[in-house]
């Protein structure tokens, strides 16, 4: 791992304190695979509710991540970083401790407010734990060189799909409170391994520059588009397959593991696509890509539609880390927790009204609506990334970042 090497910290620290950032990542991966598959069922088969009040659950918890990613994000730039980090980390703990209690719907609702229960993605989309997500890129930034951000990123991310999607396994097998249980070990794990990782302090009350707001604006515009989809049809994927074909839970924990895995090595080729096509190109492509399969999956039979559900994934987040590092790169340090804060907000915020009228549509208008409404808002997003940045990123450049420090 090539760690940075920067007047604030030598570059041994740095590994070291990327490793420990990359072993919190699997734990918080682990955790929120097994979340993802039993707190669905947990909802509709032993609460005996319906697709649109989880969809209204799902909707709180990603207009929770919104609110906090944006305040911790602030918090992180502008006081503290280490007590902000530690503060998001706890959440998910918390969370499943409170599903550990006899289950009622406000419990459920009220875990999914604290720990992020929205499904509207990965980790680093604002999924399950995801309020963590944008404290935790903005350290990985400050420990690596500008130069293997991509790289880096893109293992990162690799290594949390991987242990979302053995989460995701092991939550098709046992009893809820089995899994529940595991999930606070692991999330609580997390937050021990997360507290010798070296962070740099920063300012306080010091606030972004004119030149960066302007970048946290536009990542922001692109990010409601993005969460927008999200919102609308990816909490209700493996609704979809219950409902509509019947697939039990086992059968669905292994078709969410495969698409999980698929997705997962598919940003390995984030690197390969930033070098070939551009950030941008590799971005809106990959999208497009995306946007099609979700546009054909509710006319099709359950075996076309479970493929296109495996493929989903990985156009949805291939060029993820390279999107990533296109917004680290052109921020400051400075302010790199406040814009990743501010894009998650604008993401899982769109992602949370999005989330009701995905639920209601699917149970009480037509299978079909999230999938092409999500079709649509991804063509969009991909308008709104080319107008805003060029095809070729040409439109606002990195910052200067020098070797020595930044």
């Amino acid at each position: 791992m090539e760690a940075a090497r920067s007047e604030w910290i030598d570059p041994d620290r740095a590994r070291r304190g990327a490793w420990l950032l990359l072993a919190t990542r699997i734990l918080r991966g682990l955790a929120a695979g097994v979340v993802t598959i039993a707190f669905p069922y947990l909802i509709l088969q032993e609460l005996h509710s319906g697709a649109f009040l989880l969809g209204i659950i799902y909707a709180g918890g990603a207009l929770s991540t919104a609110v906090l990613s944006y305040l911790l994000g602030r918090l992180g730039s502008r006081t503290t970083m280490r007590g902000t980090y530690t503060l998001s980390l706890a959440l998910l703990p918390i969370a499943c401790a409170l599903l550990l209690l006899p289950p009622s719907l406000p419990l459920a609702a009220l875990a999914s407010l604290l720990g992020g229960f929205s499904a509207t993605g990965s980790l680093a989309g604002g999924g399950v734990g995801g309020i963590a997500m944008p404290l935790q890129t903005s350290i990985l930034s400050d420990l690596l060189l500008p130069s293997s951000r991509t790289q880096m990123f893109s293992l990162f991310t690799f290594a949390v799909g991987v242990s979302a999607a053995i989460g995701a396994f092991a939550g098709g097998f046992g009893s809820l409170d089995e899994l529940f249980g595991i999930a606070l070990a692991l999330s609580a794990g997390s937050v021990a391994l997360a507290l010798p990782i070296p962070m740099r302090a920063p300012k306080p009350g010091r606030r972004p520059s004119a030149s960066s707001r302007g970048v946290i604006r536009r990542f922001a515009a692109t990010g409601v588009l993005n969460g927008f989809s999200q919102g609308l049809l990816t909490p209700f994927l493996i609704p979809f397959f219950v409902l509509i074909f019947g697939v039990a839970r086992p059968e669905m924990a292994t078709y969410t593991t495969v698409s999980s895995l698929v997705g997962t090595f598919s940003v390995l080729a984030a690197p390969f696509l930033e070098a070939r096509w551009g950030w941008v190109i590799s971005v809106v492509g990959t999208r497009f890509v995306a946007a099609g399969l979700a546009a054909l999956m509710p006319f099709v039979p359950l075996l076309p539609a479970l493929g296109m559900y495996i493929a989903l994934p990985a156009f949805r987040v291939m060029a993820l880390p390279a999107q990533q590092s296109a917004m680290m790169s052109r921020l400051p340090h400075a302010d790199r927790s406040e814009g990743a804060g501010t894009n998650q907000a604008a993401r899982v915020g769109a992602a949370s009204g999005a989330t009701a009228i995905g639920g209601f549509a699917l149970e009480d208008v037509a299978a079909p609506v999230p999938f092409l409404g999500y079709a649509l808002a991804l063509v969009m997003n991909g308008y709104l990334y080319a107008h805003f940045f060029g095809w070729h990123g040409e439109r606002i450049r990195a910052v200067r970042e020098g070797v020595a420090a930044e």
